[in-house]
Parts: structure tokens; C-alpha cells; sequence
């Protein structure tokens, strides 16, 4: 009998939500650029600034996620890079009930992963190449179900929507900064002096779309889609654990507010800056989460049955694919290279 799909538990609580949430949003954009254009016209008429804010609106919900993958400097994977993982989240996708995403990744050796997308149908899932290096394939599956959970409860609209409005604040902070001032410019955004005072709007952004409560709802959702709820306790524990999450991902630095979007808090410790934009809960209650009673493995059939359908296929076995995925980690960093 077929694995019942994961989104049929699912609530619209949480849909409704995420609405009120992105409408939120697209409501803060529209009422900046309106108050921009009514300063810049000496308010004359209504007219102009009204027509500022509906293309801003427009504008953030169209090409939102576009503009959060070229801040973050993601490049797409062509199926023919990377066979097994486009073959992962195809299978975890089917179980879901969706579209399967676009795969992009970012060159960095910071261990995360992230979606984007205004809906599930044109959603884009984000690798780092470090997660490719640091998971074992059970972890990395795991990571990819949290990501589609986000796609199938709705996060992924507000996310983005926060992520793209927080990175232009981070973008303006740094408008000051001469254009040949390449130290300046690589500089984490918080330490620009207009910063501090677009710092607190985009944490405000930051934190309207995020919250402990939808990181661990996404836990929850993604361990039932897998059914390895202990693989998904043991990637978050690892990639917490990687020295190199906390100090490579200079992206996040420069715009903090696409930290929230992350399956693990990028940001690491630090001061105000820091605390402002951290939404994850704390790594024990994910993890207690996770290992408590409400978290069934129900997609364990199917998992079982997906990897008995790999060991039929020639050259296909279980064995091959951790060497697999290694290759593959290997030619997406060289054809980022080139």
C-alpha cells in the first residue's frame, strides 16, 4: 500500500499563518516605498506614491527569490552534476505530494541548506558545498525532508519575502562605502554606521517570517517524510558542531536576515547584531523534539522500498552511494571553480 502522503496531516493553520505573515510583509514594503516617494515628491499627490508601493509589492513577490539567490551567490545543479541528489529529492518530493525544486548551490564550507520560492511549484532548494562534504547520505536526506517540510507548511513565502526585503536594508547600510573600498564592502553589513539604524527593520523583517516554533514544526514534518527522525538529530548535531559553520559564512554575515531561512543558525555567537536576527531554538530542544514520542518514523516502508528498488538497478547498490555523492560534491566544486 502507498505511503499516505505527509501533507494530508498537515494543518492550514499554518498556511494561513504564513499568508498573514508575507501579506505583513508585502505590506511593510509597500508602506516604505510609499513614505520614500511621498519625501521625494514633497508630497504632491497621492499618485506617485501609490503607484511606488504597489511595485514594490510586485516586485519583492515576484522576484524575490531570484534576488535572495544572487545575493547569496547560489548556482544551479544541473541533474547531470549531481544524479543522486537530484534522485533524494525527487523521492522525498513524490512522498510529499510536490513539485520536485530546483537544486542550486553555494560555494561555501559552512554546513547548511535552505529554500526559497513564492510557491512549491517554483520552489529552489539550497546546498552548501559543505553540507555535501560534512553529512552521510541518511543525514543529508534528513536535511532535505526539513526543507520540504518548510515548502509544504508554507514557510517558504514569508522566508523569502524577508530574506530579499532584509538583504536590500543590508545592501542601502552599505551605500556609504566607497565603491573601491573592497575591505569595506566584505565587512559583515552590521558594522556599516547606517546599519544601526536599518540593522533593527530588517531584524523586525527577519523575525516576522521566523520563529523556534516553525523550525520545530519543520523537524517534525521532515523526520515523518524521511522516517529517520535519528538521522535528523544527528545532522543538526553535526553540522552545530562543524567549527566551520561558525566562522565561513561571510554571505549570512552581510545579510543576516536570510539566517532565518537556514536549517542550522549560521550566524554564531556574538553580540547585539547577532541576537537580533537569531530565531532557531536552542539545539537541545530540537533535539529533544525529535527523540520524544511525537515524532512517528512513518515513511520507513517507503524508504526501505525505495532503497530495494536502488540495489535492483545495475551498478546501483546502497554500498556505491556515499562514494556517489562524493563524486558528485567533487564536480559541482570544480564546475563552480570554472
Amino acid at each position: 500500500m502507498m505511503l499516505q502522503k505527509v501533507n494530508s496531516g498537515l494543518q492550514m493553520l499554518p498556511l494561513l499563518a504564513n499568508l498573514l505573515r508575507s501579506a505583513g510583509l508585502l505590506g511593510v514594503t509597500a508602506a516604505g516605498a510609499a513614505a520614500l516617494a511621498w519625501w521625494l515628491s514633497d508630497g504632491q499627490g497621492w499618485l506617485v506614491p501609490l503607484a511606488a508601493a504597489l511595485a514594490a509589492s510586485v516586485a519583492l513577490y515576484g522576484y524575490g527569490a531570484r534576488l535572495v539567490l544572487r545575493l547569496y551567490a547560489a548556482q544551479p545543479v544541473d541533474p547531470r552534476q549531481a544524479p543522486h541528489l537530484w534522485a533524494m529529492v525527487r523521492e522525498l518530493a513524490g512522498l510529499a505530494g510536490v513539485v520536485p525544486p530546483r537544486l542550486f548551490l553555494v560555494e561555501a564550507s559552512a554546513a547548511n541548506a535552505f529554500v526559497v520560492g513564492r510557491a512549491s511549484r517554483r520552489a529552489a532548494l539550497v546546498v552548501t558545498s559543505g553540507i555535501l562534504r560534512l553529512l552521510d547520505e541518511a543525514e543529508l536526506r534528513a536535511v532535505l525532508a526539513h526543507e520540504l517540510a518548510h515548502v509544504l507548511r508554507g514557510d517558504m513565502l514569508p522566508a523569502t519575502l524577508a530574506a530579499a526585503l532584509g538583504g536590500l536594508l543590508a545592501w542601502l547600510s552599505r551605500a556609504g562605502t566607497a565603491a573601491d573600498d573592497r575591505s569595506a564592502a566584505e565587512r559583515p553589513g552590521w558594522q556599516s554606521p547606517l546599519w544601526w539604524l536599518l540593522g533593527p527593520l530588517a531584524a523586525g523583517v527577519a523575525r516576522i517570517a521566523g520563529s523556534a516554533g516553525r523550525e520545530l514544526a519543520a523537524d517534525r514534518a521532515g523526520a515523518r517524510l524521511c522516517g529517520d527522525a535519528p538521522a535528523l538529530a544527528s545532522a543538526l548535531q553535526r553540522i552545530q558542531a562543524d567549527g566551520a559553520q561558525l566562522r565561513s559564512f561571510g554571505l549570512v554575515g552581510r545579510y543576516p536576515a536570510g539566517a532565518q531561512m537556514m536549517v542550522c543558525d549560521p550566524l554564531g555567537p556574538g553580540g547585539w547584531p547577532q541576537r537580533l536576527f537569531r530565531v532557531h531554538p536552542p539545539l537541545e530542544r530540537r533535539l529533544r523534539e525529535l527523540r520524544g514520542p511525537g515524532v512517528p518514523a512513518s515513511a520507513a516502508a517507503q524508504r526501505q522500498a525505495f532503497e530495494r528498488g536502488v540495489d535492483q538497478q545495475p551498478g546501483g547498490a546502497v554500498e556505491q552511494r556515499a562514494d556517489q555523492r562524493g563524486a558528485e560534491a567533487a564536480d559541482l566544486e570544480s564546475g563552480a571553480e570554472g
